[in-house]
């Protein structure tokens, strides 16, 4: 599921990750390279329980029975109506098992109509999981940092889908500065970016997110390892500036915290 966060249609992009530790592979993701699903063994696929073979956003699971996605990703669905595949890369999405949620939470501050402020979102699985959890990040990376994000979305370039991915796909990307995000040609109609978005840019150039990365990871390597930074949110209008947009992960903290509680 890709999404613009435009007032018309609400079609949000996923993040394409740049492998952590993975040497520069074949063409894919728009301008990515294949990811092994060995180092991103926390990636989950979420799907609509209606049509649990249609992939519908990324995520992650950041707890044995937590997933972490964009609120788009499940705004409007009825408690329950997600089902999730934990671990798996798409050659092996068919035998899976489809893991049903207990429940969800979105932020009550999310208004997809005006921007893309909070779009984040925690769901509950019915079973806990013992494939690996990615640990979160407590503060945002500084301004030209290189980071990655990583999902199942389109590989050809966006906004329109027309290439679908044989296999997780990953970007790397750098940080870019808000006043370089929030010019009316970049997110527009009207311009949905928020001041509290972390904003990037492909280190390949116009390697970028499209649709179906929306809820995926944006990642950050620490001294202290790999660290989930931000939630895929929002992709560009621009056809020359191909930034992305990821839902502050730092800045969503407390609300994380409090959301997991009353899941349980």
């Amino acid at each position: 599921m890709f999404a613009h966060m435009r007032r018309t249609a609400a079609v949000l992009v996923s993040l394409l990750l740049v492998s952590l530790a993975l040497p520069a592979p074949a063409s894919a993701i728009h301008l990515g390279h294949d990811a092994s699903i060995a180092t991103y063994g926390f990636m989950v696929s979420i799907r609509l329980a209606t049509t649990p073979d249609r992939p519908r956003c990324g995520g992650t699971l950041i707890e044995p029975d937590i997933v972490l996605t964009a609120a788009h990703c499940v705004d409007g669905v009825p408690q329950g109506g997600i089902v999730a595949v934990v671990g798996k890369d798409i050659p092996d999405w068919a035998a899976a098992p489809k893991i049903g949620t207990l429940g969800h939470r979105i932020p009550p501050t999310v208004d997809l109509s005006v921007d893309n402020r909070d779009d984040i979102a925690v769901l509950r699985l019915a079973e806990p999981q013992s494939t690996p959890t990615v640990r979160l990040a407590t503060s945002e990376p500084r301004v030209g940092r290189h980071v990655v994000t990583a999902g199942w979305g389109c590989t050809n370039a966006p906004p329109v889908c027309e290439v679908r991915p044989t296999s997780l796909q990953a970007s790397e990307q750098y940080v870019l500065r808000d006043a370089e995000c929030e010019p009316a040609d970049v997110f527009t109609l009207p311009r949905y970016y928020s001041p509290a978005t972390v904003c990037t840019n492909g280190v390949r150039f116009h390697s970028t997110i499209n649709r179906g990365d929306s809820g995926g990871p944006l990642l950050v390597r620490t001294e202290c390892g790999v660290r989930q930074v931000g939630v895929t949110s929002l992709g560009s209008d621009s056809t020359t500036k191909l930034y992305a947009g990821f839902t502050s992960i730092p800045l969503e903290r407390a609300w994380l915290e409090s959301a997991i509680d009353s899941l349980r």
